[in-house]
This record gives C-alpha cells, structure tokens and sequence, in this order.
C-alpha cells in the first residue's frame, strides 16, 4: 500500500495513526490461497467437545473449510455454491449458512452440516422459499438464539428474519422492510442495528418481538455509503463503517436512543475504507481493505487507539481490494481473515493495550476551567483538541510524551508525560496569563505591515505573507493582553480603535501552536 503522511487528531476528530512497517503487535500463524480467482467473507466453527478451530471462507465459486489448529493449515471440505465475487458466512450450533448474490444452479442459502469435521462437510439443503439471492447473513452472537437475518436479497426487501430451531429446514418468520435497501446488520440482545446503505442511516430496531420488528429510531451518518456497525461488549457505543474511500469509521455514543451522538472516529488511512467492525473485549478488529486488518483498542471509546495491525495488500490504497473480512472470536485468540487477492489469513494478536491521559487546563490565578485549550505531541506532531467540556484527552502505544499546551491569551506550557499500558492519567496543568514587556520585546520575527499609523480611527494589518496566521493580540505598555482577535483567513484585517485609549500598543500575529509569527509597535492618537 502507498504510505501517506497520517494526522492524528483525538477527541471527536480523526485518529489516524503513522508507520512505515507492514505489521503491529500481530503475526501470521498461516496462510492458504486455494487458487480461486477471487476471495470474501469468512466466518469461524469451533469443535468443542474435540477442541478444534476451523476457518470458513468464501472463494468465487463456493466454501472453503479449513483447520487451523496447526502450522500448516489444511483445506479440509469445500462446497461448490453459485459463482460470485461476494459470499458471505455465518455459523450457528454446527451448521454454517451461506448467502451469496450468485445465482443460477444451486441457487439460494446453503446450509452446510460442519459435524463431521474433520473429517467431511456436506450440504444438507438449499434455503430458496422467500428469497434465493443475499448479500450478507448475521446472527446475534452474545447467544445462541435460532434466528439468522439475511440482508440484500432485493433493492429494498430490507431484513429477512428466519428461525432455525430446525437447523436443516429454516423457516422466515417476519421481515424488517422499512422500503429501502438495508446493506447489513448488526445483531445483540433486544436490537438490530440496520446499515440503509443508500439512506445513509443505521436503523435501530426492536426485534424482541422477532415476528414483529419495529422501527425505533436512526442514526444519521453524514458520509453515507452507510455498511455496517457493531456494539461495544457494554452495548453502550456503536462502531459504523462506510464503504467510501475517505469515510472514517465513527463511534456513536448510544446509552440514550433519544440522545445519540458521535464521540470519536477512527482511520488508518483515509485512502481506503474500514469495511467491517467486529468487536472483542476491548478491542475492534477493522477488515481496512487495502490497510489490511488494524486492531484499536477502545477501552475508551472516545479515545480509539491503534495498537496492531497487519497488512495484507502490498499495491496503493484506496478501492475494493485486499482484506475483506476479520473474524476474531476463537477461544485460542486467533483472527481469521478472507483477502480478495489471495485467500485465507490467520494471525495472532499479543493484546498490546494503549494508555490514555485526559488533562484539564486552568486559569493559575483564578483556578477556572479554560475550554478552548489545545494540545500539540512534540515527537509525533499531533495536534489535540478539546472536547465539549474543554478536557485534552490523547491515547497512544507507551512511551514518554512531551507535550505543549495552550491556549488564547495564555504562556504554552510544556510537559512531560509517560504513557504505559492501560494508563488513565488524570492532570491539571495551571496556565500563566499572558504578558509582554512592550519595550524590552526581544524576539526577532518580521515586521507586520499595517496602515495607518499612528491609527484614529482604524488601521489595516496586511497578511498577504501571513498565512499560517490565526490570532492577533493587542499589549499595552505595560505587557498586558488588551485586545485579541481571530485573523485566520484574512489577507487584510481591519482593527478598530474600540477599547484602545491613546498610547503605545504592541501588535503581535501567531499561528495556532502560538508561535509568535510577526509584530509592529501601534500609536493609537
């Protein structure tokens, strides 16, 4: 993949971390490319009474079935299925359910007996009564309910939901049809989280009444290409990717369905896609196509860190290429991933978690909170931002920071912070008042341009060589700050001589790390 020039931003803004290496805490145990032209989702089956672990994925033409207990992993059934380049699995008891958007002979869902593994797979029907086509089939997995819902097998035939009470005989019992296209759900407990691809929504559906889903609100996702979500393990938050290059992926805040919000995002690279969320423990496991798997640790959801990854697509980002699905839910903790290039990955992830500070600014004299502070990391030229509380909160691998923070009329403080695995440091940082001795004003930087002066009534600051320039402040002979204003975007900037007395100003220009960019001294008649 092309490796760009990352921005990390946190609070409510991008995260997105910067690497030249091909992988991150997480190593390939295997690798099996069966030579199919083309390669899709993937789902896992555990043996249990046996202890064993098998990879499910779906190639071009049907579904490959491997075991993955050792180096090397071997095919140990395949299915032939409809041909098509999407395919998507799921596994419920010892069957798995094949939908596809092939058609043709053998049209339909497949359900595929997984009992006698390793030994055999067999097909033991072909579900094709009310649909015989699907993009993409979940299930609720925090339990073993016998409901599957298949989604995509027409324009707008929105949700099919079928009771598998009777594993080899599906029945539908009722259909979520809001009548419009629904790309993909997301299942747990009482809700359904249905990605409107063409809506731009996430429906919230109460499915308690599983022949009677009910429409409860929407999530507005304001980039669209709406694909797929996935809860938190407290149900509190919810993860939604967009299938769009450039979307990042966004965490909303869902405690209250009458007050949803978005409270942070996450991208690799805005180049490519995050395709599919799933989430263990603390941990998302995005599918980031040409980015390949990366891991973010969300033990704090409005601070996502990445803390693995692992690259699976060695050609430039952006499109549909690369890693298509991630599964991480195998007791031995492997994560197994369908590439569209080249078959069936498995890897092993070392749980590497991140730690997080959150740091309070405050006036030093009168000990108030100062909302519109920032923060800059010296060594990873990270920019900080607050949140709606005016809290600084920043998240990262460990490791020692030194950080500056400022604020509008304030000196910039610096400091030092170490970072280890699983921090939450809590800081206050005391801010002095910003102060300039008019006459003893040493620093050398560029003369500002401004007429009149001496000023009557208004003068004119012309910013034309100026453009990083974000504030102006305004000091008396004294060094007290008199005035500030914001200029950013301004090639000239008219001042008025509002609260200005008759005197001798200094004039100073910064940038928005508060570094002193240009001055002139002011005589206001």
């Amino acid at each position: 993949m092309n490796t760009p020039n990352f921005l990390l931003v946190f609070g409510c803004l991008l995260i997105s971390p910067f690497s030249l290496s091909a992988q991150l805490n997480v190593e390939l145990f295997d690798q099996f490319n069966r030579g199919d032209a083309r390669y899709s989702g993937s789902w896992v089956y555990v043996d249990v009474e046996n202890r064993r672990e098998y990879a499910l994925i779906g190639t071009r033409v049907g579904t490959a079935v491997y075991n993955i207990d050792t180096q090397p992993i071997t095919e140990v059934g395949f299915i032939v299925g409809p041909p098509s380049n999407w395919r998507e699995i799921t596994v419920l008891g010892d069957y798995a359910y094949v939908t596809t958007e092939g058609s043709g002979v053998g049209e339909g869902m497949q359900v595929i007996d997984l009992s006698n593994l390793p030994d055999s797979v067999a097909l033991v029907n072909t579900y094709s009564e009310t649909f015989t086509t699907g993009h993409i089939i979940q299930r609720d997995i925090t339990t073993e309910a016998p409901f599957l819902y298949v989604m995509g097998t027409c324009g707008n035939c929105g949700v099919q939901i079928l009771d598998v009470t009777d594993p080899v005989n599906p029945i539908e019992i009722s259909v979520y049809n809001p009548g419009y296209y629904i790309h993909d759900a997301h299942v747990r407990g009482d809700y359904l989280y249905a990605a409107a691809f063409f809506e731009g929504t996430i429906d919230i559906v109460d499915i308690r009444d599983k022949s009677n889903p009910v429409l409860v609100t929407k999530i507005d996702d304001p980039g669209g290409s709406t694909h797929s979500a996935w809860t938190t393990a407290d149900e509190r938050f919810l993860i939604i990717s967009g299938e769009k290059d450039g979307l990042p992926a966004r965490i909303w805040n869902i405690e209250d369905l009458d007050n949803l919000y978005e409270v942070a995002t996450y991208s690799r690279n805005l180049e490519s896609l995050t395709h599919n969320p799933y989430v263990r423990d603390d941990f998302v496991f995005f599918s980031h196509n040409t980015e390949g798997l990366t891991v973010v640790d969300i033990a704090d959801p409005t601070v996502p860190v990445e803390v693995g990854y692992y690259d699976t697509f060695d050609g430039p980002s952006g499109g549909f290429r690369g890693l298509w699905s991630a599964c991480p839910y195998l007791p031995s903790g492997k994560i197994i991933g369908g590439n569209r290039e080249d078959g069936l990955y498995v890897w092993t992830f070392d749980n590497t978690q991140a730690g997080r500070f959150y740091v309070t600014l405050l006036d030093e004299s009168t000990r108030e909170v100062i909302r519109n502070g920032n923060g800059f990391v010296q060594k990873m030229e990270v920019s900080i931002v607050p949140d709606l509380q005016g809290l600084l909160k920043f998240g990262a691998l460990s490791g020692n920071f030194r950080v500056d923070f400022s604020a509008e009329g304030y000196e910039t403080q610096t400091v030092d912070i170490r970072l280890g695995p699983t921090d939450s440091l809590a800081l206050e940082i005391s801010m002095k008042p910003q102060t300039v001795g008019l006459f003893d004003f040493q620093k050398v930087v560029p003369t500002l341009n401004i007429a009149p002066n001496p000023m009557k009534d208004f003068t004119v600051l012309d910013l034309h060589n100026l453009s990083k320039a974000r504030y102006l402040r305004i000091f008396n002979s004294l060094g007290q700050l008199k005035r500030s204003e914001q200029v950013v975007g301004n090639q000239f900037f008219v001042l008025e001589k509002e609260r200005l007395n008759r005197g001798i100003y200094l004039m100073a220009v910064y940038d928005d790390k508060q570094r002193l960019l240009a001055q002139r001294k002011l005589l206001v008649d």
